[in-house]
């Protein structure tokens, strides 16, 4: 999506009339963790993030709907091939300046310019807000998302598994646990770590079993593994539940690689 997605949202957000007090509010802060994790769950349907938008709005606290802005076109920014539009990154921090204008010692709203940082490149800069906002906030679920993605992008497998790990240990609910649980399953693939991917993928689906996207990746695993018999069968188990195109492309390939084999074999048995 990106700077497509881009285009539509940032100028929806400036005409947005945001009523509410100049301050942090209770109520204000539990509308905007509610749409916090409403932006977490964003992968590429900008309804989504149109959802986030509303809750936010709701709260009636102006500090904390900014901050939200902010953190909805830091979500939008990505591209497809996980890089981020800098004229997102940039919108995202006008946001969040107009927030620490009115409140400036939130960790809460401070969180998103970790991410910031994270994903236009600078590193340094990120370590030290990160660093900074865990030293009065250990606990903080948002920072350590920070930090989490801070490992990713720096690629140390090492650091990425003990952020998750600590990542977890600071979630307040079984979704956010889950999304970490996803997202080391997804880390892993990429390092070819095929045994701990299917694990984590597994734990997942255990709690979550008509989830179509974990049954697609574990059925990936396998692929990877050379199981195409478990392979194909975790594809029509993604199949059943749902209509990923992913999915459905992917029974394509498990078939056209188990008629290569059988082909194969058959030609040294008939020799």
């Amino acid at each position: 999506m990106g700077e497509k997605l881009l285009q539509q949202m940032m100028p929806f957000l400036e005409k947005t009339n945001w009523p509410g007090e100049a301050a942090l509010t209770l109520q204000g802060r539990e509308a905007y963790l509610i749409g916090l994790d409403k932006v977490e769950t964003y992968t590429s349907d900008p309804k989504t993030l149109a959802e986030a938008i509303r809750v936010f709005h709701s709260g009636g606290s102006l500090p904390y709907a900014y901050a939200g802005a902010a953190y909805v076109l830091v979500a939008a920014s990505r591209e497809q091939d996980g890089s981020y539009a800098l004229t997102g990154l940039d919108a995202a921090m006008a946001w969040l300046e107009k927030a620490q204008t009115l409140e400036m010692d939130s960790v809460d709203i401070n969180m998103i310019e970790a991410f910031v940082y994270v994903y236009n490149g600078r590193s340094d800069d990120a370590r030290l807000v990160i660093d900074y906002l865990l030293d009065i906030e250990p606990g903080n679920y948002h920072v350590h998302l920070a930090d989490v993605a801070y490992w990713i992008q720096q690629g140390d497998l090492a650091e990425i598994e003990n952020a998750i790990t600590a990542a977890v240990k600071t979630a307040v609910n079984p979704p956010q646990k889950m999304r970490l649980t996803h997202q080391l399953g997804d880390i892993y693939l990429q390092f070819g770590e095929l045994d701990k991917a299917l694990a984590a993928y597994k734990q997942n689906v255990h709690f979550d079993p008509k989830n179509p996207l974990l049954w697609h990746k574990i059925s990936v695993v396998f692929y990877q593994m050379e199981n195409w018999d478990e392979a194909e069968r975790a594809n029509q188990q993604s199949l059943r539940l749902g209509t990923l195109v992913e999915a459905q492309a992917f029974l394509e390939q498990i078939k056209q690689r188990k008629k290569q084999d059988t082909g194969l074999f058959g030609g040294l048995f008939n020799r």
